[in-house]
């Protein structure tokens, strides 16, 4: 079901059907985010079906509880998105996505549902799950402290959004959730599929030998790398372009 009508699966949204892709592609957005300037991302890949996860407590899912534990979401995504895992799959994450979809990867390679399915994971803007994140979390800070962390990471272009009290109250219950999962430490197991990652230049504590970490939870070390982009934490918002041109890049290199 395409982006913008109604949805049949609350977990997944995709972008524009295209049923006969050769890939899948699912996009896992950061702490609090439902993700909406990722919605033009398939323009550039015909031959990819584009879809955003839906967390709950966000969203069309905002009357729902947020979820506070990595575990209530590999069970949950389990259920909801794998069953509608039908051909070769991408998983993009950023932030608290690319823990969730390093989780959930390795659940489906440990327990063989699906797991065939998995070619690539595209990790961006935090450093590997089975080391602490170097920021003190949400859950640790007061509500002053937390807008003026957002405002620090966001794309310039979109910090006066962080001014309305408004949208900052909708969004701390969500933050303080989303960083209790992201705070988990999971066992460095490295996967047999490949890793790549993304990271901002101007996100000072995940510098690039941060994210080149990485590399241990891949098998597939000689196709891992780290690409920097001129940006902030949300450096795929603001340097898209970008993004995008390498995104095509690491698609065409490790995938045909």
């Amino acid at each position: 079901m395409a982006l913008g009508t109604k949805n049949a699966h609350p977990w997944f949204e995709v972008f524009h059907s295209r049923p006969r892709a050769k890939y899948q592609v699912f996009i896992f957005p950061s702490a609090g985010a439902a993700g909406y300037y990722y919605r033009e991302w398939d323009k550039e890949f015909p031959e990819y079906e584009f879809s955003i996860v839906n967390y709950p407590g966000r969203a069309q899912r905002l009357s729902e509880k947020c979820l506070t534990t990595m575990k209530e979401f590999v069970e949950q995504l389990t259920s909801g998105l794998l069953p509608f895992i039908t051909k070769p799959c991408i998983f993009i994450g950023h932030s608290l996505g690319s823990a969730i979809s390093y989780a959930l990867a390795r659940h489906m390679l440990e327990t063989k549902n699906k797991g065939n399915f998995l070619k690539l994971l595209v990790e961006m803007g935090r450093g590997p799950p089975h080391l602490e994140d170097p920021d003190v979390p949400f859950e640790k800070m007061t509500d002053a402290e937390i807008v003026a962390e957002l405002k620090r990471i966001a794309d310039p272009s979109a910090r006066a959004i962080y001014d309305y009290p408004e949208y900052v109250q909708m969004m701390l219950p969500m933050l303080r959730a989303d960083s209790k999962v992201a705070g988990e430490l999971c066992d460095p197991i490295p996967l047999d599929i490949p890793i790549i990652v993304y990271g901002g230049e101007k996100e000072e504590s995940v510098d690039e030998s941060f994210l080149a970490r990485w590399k241990e939870l891949t098998n597939k070390k000689d196709l891992f790398h780290v690409q920097m982009f001129p940006g902030h934490h949300n450096f795929q918002s603001e340097c898209q372009t970008q993004v995008l041109t390498h995104l095509k890049e690491d698609f065409r290199r490790l995938l045909t």
